[in-house]
């Protein structure tokens, strides 16, 4: 996939390589030497990664350790996220491949997810350099996993109502509140993604995943803000797990 970035090559490549820049878009923490990168987004969910081959502002290749996928398929893959990096105009243009999938059914939502994943995790990314670049960001993370269908989750998500108009969406939460935003992208029953005006021009991602075959789905509800205090953040994700176990028990 591709996505056009309001910054230069030498900002975005900085995003990609270097920790403190990582965990402005990316993961919750991450740990980068010259020959790996760690990432981690807390509950096991962990990509341990070495660096296999890098060319300054315009190249990157991540190779996955290669039992990263035990639960998915008995034969052990290798698999890699590439960024090709190309200036246009004093933008930039950010292409992604990630590859290696097996071809076992076993993989699917393994390669839905990620599919999905980087349309909302390239989006963080152009939301950060384009509008906090420099900021550290707090970060609110609801999650709970359900035996419920995908479908069933996203109706409790949604029974307050959900609008879009001319890009920019109204939504009425489960905890009364109201968010409205420019809406990023919008994928039901898995994902929705948005700007979040109240919070200082946050983002808003809701998904629901299932991580490997015959697991539970995972609701997902995340909050990533800059320049909001880190209490009033905390308190945003309190009342969204308060919720979540409300809604499912």
């Amino acid at each position: 996939m591709s996505r056009e970035i309001s910054a230069p090559v030498e900002a975005v490549w900085k995003a990609l390589t270097e920790a403190e820049e990582l965990q402005r878009w990316f993961p919750l923490e991450a740990v980068v030497s010259p020959a790996e990168v760690k990432l981690t987004w807390g509950g096991g969910i962990d990509w341990n990664m070495e660096i296999e081959e890098q060319k300054e502002n315009e190249y990157l290749r991540w190779g996955y350790d290669k039992e990263h996928h035990h639960l998915v398929g008995q034969q052990a893959r290798r698999l890699a996220v590439e960024f090709f990096l190309e200036a246009k105009k004093g933008n930039t243009m950010l292409r992604i491949v990630h590859s290696g999938f097996g071809e076992e059914e076993s993989w699917d939502d393994l390669y839905d997810g990620v599919r999905r994943g980087w349309q909302t995790e390239s989006l963080s990314l152009k939301h950060y350099l384009e509008n906090h670049a420099g900021t550290n960001r707090v970060v609110a993370l609801a999650e709970i996993t359900s035996k419920k269908t995908e479908q069933e989750l996203w109706d409790l998500l949604m029974a307050g109502g959900i609008t879009m108009q001319n890009n920019q969406y109204t939504y009425n939460t489960p905890l009364g509140d109201i968010y409205e935003g420019e809406l990023l992208f919008s994928n039901p029953p898995q994902d929705l993604c948005g700007t979040l005006q109240h919070l200082n021009n946050a983002m808003l991602r809701i998904s629901i995943e299932r991580f490997y075959p015959g697991a539970d789905n995972t609701i997902w509800v995340w909050i990533g803000a800059y320049g909001i205090p880190e209490p009033q953040i905390k308190e945003v994700k309190n009342k969204w797990q308060e919720k979540l176990q409300q809604l499912i028990p």
